[in-house]
């Protein structure tokens, strides 16, 4: 009687073990964003921001490279920034192309926000 308890301790063991290990979940990829608008400047110095036409949205555009320059309009393509950002305004994005959009009409001179 004791050896089939043993036995049957030593079977389930490994599956109470099993059963409490997570369970992995796929990666997920990061949710890939489109927006345009015209590019102004934010309040912290090299802080690039657009407001979407369409979603009326303030993103703050993470471009390495280079950039666009202030008052043109552009289509952008990126996935949203994980982890903090320097520019205290919009929401980050990790631009990984732009495009100048020329139907879009934007302001002269763009002023600096201060």
């Amino acid at each position: 009687m004791k050896l089939r308890i043993l036995t049957a301790s030593f079977c389930i063991l490994p599956l109470m073990c099993a059963a409490q290990q997570p369970i992995p979940h796929p990666q997920e990829h990061p949710k890939l964003m489109h927006g345009q608008g015209c590019v102004e400047a934010g309040v912290e110095n090299n802080c690039l921001l657009a407001h979407d036409l369409k979603s009326g949205k303030l993103y703050n555009l993470l471009i390495k490279g280079i950039a666009p320059p202030l008052g043109v309009g552009i289509d952008f393509t990126g996935h949203p920034h994980k982890g903090p950002s320097t520019c205290m305004q919009g929401i980050a994005i990790d631009v990984e192309s732009w495009t100048r959009n020329h139907t879009i009409k934007c302001p002269r001179h763009p002023q600096r926000k201060e």
